[in-house]
Order: structure tokens, then C-alpha cells, then sequence
């Protein structure tokens, strides 16, 4: 698989685990449940298509909620339905209101994960802990670290990976076993 392919599967991936919201959204919008689930289908068959657009590192669900609203104004094209000035301010009220949870949760799955860190590099090897703060909190290159330490530069480039998928895996499931 190509890294294009990579990116498109991991960006499709965090949609999907962002769909409940989407369809909570959608639905706050148009008040009619199968409306909303046909919005999020377009709006995900959108991210499928558009995945090179999205910025990674930013919100993955701010993105998919513009796609979401876009959707969500098609389909009342599609009606025809006038906008009064009163659904305008409800859909922003609701915009606000699913930005402040978005906000809130995303700071409680970081205090999450940060637990979770800090529980997963007690269970790392006392060698495998020196390698990761040579290189995250020290800054040193990997030759550094290997004089530091007493390993070859290949050693330290094999152990800096393991050291931070095994963290990664760790990390991860500590966390969706909290959720």
C-alpha cells in the first residue's frame, strides 16, 4: 500500500469513528432521522473522495461537520425550503453547541491518553525508557543516544521503534478499555 492509500485509510477511518456525532449533528438539523443518515452517507462518501484535502493534525471532526452542513444545506436546496433568520440562529446555536462538546471531549480523551502514557512508559525496559528521552526530551541524534547508551546506531533506530509502536498499542488500549 502507498502512502497516499495510507493516508486516505486513516482519514476515512477517524470519519467513521466520528459518525455517531455526525449523525447527532445532522440530525439536530434536519429533525428527521433518515434525512440525517442520507447527509452523513454523502458526507462520507465526500471524505472519501476528498480525503487529500483535510489537514492532518487538525480536527478531523470540524472537517467532516463543514462536509455534514454542506450536506445538510443541499438536501434543503433540494426541498426547497426557505431559511427564516430563526433556523439560521437554531443551526448556529447548534454549531456552537457541538463545538463546545467537541472541545470538552477532546480535552478528556487527552487527559486520557496522557494517563495512559504515563502508565504505559512504566511497563518499558529501563534501556528502552533512556532511548525514547535521548531522543524526545533531549533532543540527542540517534548516534548520541547510542554512545549514551551503548548501542550501535542501527540498534538505536530498531529500538526507537519498537519503544514507540509498543507505547503507541499501549496507549491505545488503555484507552479504549477506559471508554
Amino acid at each position: 500500500m502507498n502512502a497516499k492509500e495510507e493516508k486516505r485509510d486513516r482519514i476515512v477511518k477517524l470519519a467513521f469513528e466520528c459518525r455517531v456525532q455526525l449523525m447527532a449533528y445532522a440530525y439536530a438539523l434536519l429533525g428527521d432521522y433518515s434525512t440525517a443518515d442520507d447527509a452523513v452517507q454523502d458526507a462520507m462518501l465526500t471524505v472519501v473522495k476528498k480525503y487529500d484535502q483535510f489537514t492532518e493534525g487538525t480536527s478531523i471532526m470540524a472537517w467532516c461537520r463543514s462536509i455534514v452542513r454542506l450536506e445538510v444545506l443541499r438536501i434543503r436546496q433540494k426541498r426547497h425550503k426557505d431559511r427564516t433568520l430563526v433556523s439560521r440562529l437554531l443551526e448556529d446555536s447548534i454549531d456552537q453547541a457541538f463545538d463546545e462538546y467537541s472541545s470538552t471531549e477532546s480535552s478528556s480523551q487527552d487527559v486520557r491518553r496522557r494517563k495512559a502514557l504515563v502508565k504505559c512508559l512504566s511497563n518499558l525496559t529501563n534501556r528502552g525508557r533512556l532511548v525514547l528521552q535521548g531522543r524526545f526530551a533531549e533532543s540527542l541524534s540517534y548516534e548520541q543516544i547510542g554512545e549514551k547508551v551503548g548501542m550501535s546506531l542501527e540498534a538505536v533506530r530498531k529500538s526507537l521503534y519498537r519503544q514507540k509502536k509498543q507505547l503507541r498499542d499501549c496507549v491505545e488500549l488503555n484507552v479504549r478499555n477506559v471508554e
